[in-house]
């Protein structure tokens, strides 16, 4: 039996539109990929000088969430006949404290060695026909599927106890809080590069816009997420509409425009190899997505619906999962390099059999006497009658 609510189905499409605008807009105007792994490790490693605009993007991104999650939470739906806007603690926290390390780690391990998430490879990589991206959402959905197949229908879920605390508090502090670091962004940007201002308000509007379509699709809801990866009686295709919406939007507006309007070309990847790396990575990442139900951009949406397992466990994890992905991945590197120099073992075999051929004059010399080397020296001297 499939769970159809056709208001959803609605609400996902528009949502979708909306992350597609959002995508396209960043893509027109500047000529950027909008993938959220690649903007949190940027922001967790101090990448000048795009810091300042990425973490205006997040920030826009969690106040449209927080202004959502204000008119709505999670009792009322955004339009009647849906579900609740948002999930109940219960089903949040159902992740349980070891599946949101789990989680957490995979999904970053996953998306950076991997190079992309469901908005990287998904939203923004399927539009451009990218080889990469399509094998990677072949193989994080794939596994995301497998995975969370497995765990709902036949591992005993955990049922821990929410904490409980002032939740509409908590959404109004972190719409403050989103409005105040976009404004210390402004200031720091403005002393260190003010021609860069107009990427933080354009970065602001993407990622506010993002946000609505994230928080109205339904991709804030672990249950919509869960409940299209676990193929049981209760199956909710709700999550293909909101993938494939955006997907035809850029089909044609990645097309409409030979260069941004507001820089000198396309900041696209051009890496089109299909390595171990990107098939293991983005593996990793379904893995992961199975587990915990979250991707990036959608568990940093979570944060005025605040709790200690999405948005702290699972987002330290993440960014550890990052930064190890990193260092393995130069290790690897570093090892593959130091391979290819290393003299092979038949080049050291001949080069062995060649210095064993050479007599070895040093000991030869020390073994002979001073009286053998004088006897063997010839007589120049110089008889006299």
């Amino acid at each position: 039996m499939v769970f159809w609510n056709g208001t959803d189905i609605g609400l996902a499409v528009i949502g979708g539109a909306l992350i597609g605008i959002a995508t396209s807009l960043h893509y027109l105007v500047k000529g950027r990929v909008t993938g959220f792994s690649g903007i949190l490790y940027s922001i967790a490693t101090y990448d000048l000088p795009s810091f300042f605009w990425k973490v205006s993007l997040m920030m826009g991104v969690v106040i449209a969430s927080s202004i959502i999650y204000l008119a709505f939470g999670t009792e009322k739906a955004i339009i009647d006949g849906g579900t609740p806007a948002y999930d109940d603690l219960s089903v949040l926290t159902q992740i349980g404290w070891g599946g949101a390390v789990v989680a957490g780690f995979c999904v970053g391990f996953g998306t950076k060695m991997g190079n992309g998430c469901t908005s990287g490879h998904g939203v923004c990589g399927l539009p451009r026909l990218a080889p990469r991206s399509i094998v990677a959402v072949c193989c994080f959905m794939g596994m995301g599927l497998l995975t969370a197949s497995i765990k709902e229908n036949f591992i005993p879920l955990e049922y821990p106890e929410p904490i409980d605390y002032d939740h509409e508090t908590s959404a109004i502090t972190t719409l403050v809080l989103g409005f105040v670091v976009i404004l210390i962004m402004a200031g720091f940007q403005f002393v260190k590069k003010r021609e860069l201002m107009v990427d933080l308000a354009i970065a602001t509007v993407v990622g506010f816009i993002f946000g609505l379509g994230l928080a109205i699709s339904g991709m804030v809801k672990r249950s919509k997420i869960i409940g299209f990866l676990a193929i049981n009686e209760r199956w909710d295709p709700t999550l293909i509409f909101v993938m494939v919406t955006p997907v035809v939007i850029n089909f044609f507006a990645f097309r409409a425009k030979e260069k941004p309007y507001l820089n000198t070309k396309y900041e696209i990847p051009t890496n089109n190899v299909i390595d171990w790396k990107l098939v293991c990575g983005a593996t990793i990442f379904g893995f992961g997505w199975g587990v915990g139900g979250f991707c990036p951009g959608p568990a940093f949406a979570l944060f005025p619906q605040f709790t200690i397992h999405i948005n702290v466990l699972f987002m330290l994890t993440l960014i550890m999962g990052q930064l190890s992905a990193n260092f393995f991945v130069k290790w690897v590197d570093d090892r593959k390099k130091y391979d290819q120099i290393k003299p092979q073992p038949e080049q050291q075999s001949k080069e062995q059999q060649q210095k064993d051929q050479i007599p070895d004059i040093s000991k030869q010399q020390l073994a002979e006497t001073p009286s053998d080397r004088k006897n063997d020296a010839p007589d120049n001297t110089v008889k006299v009658n």
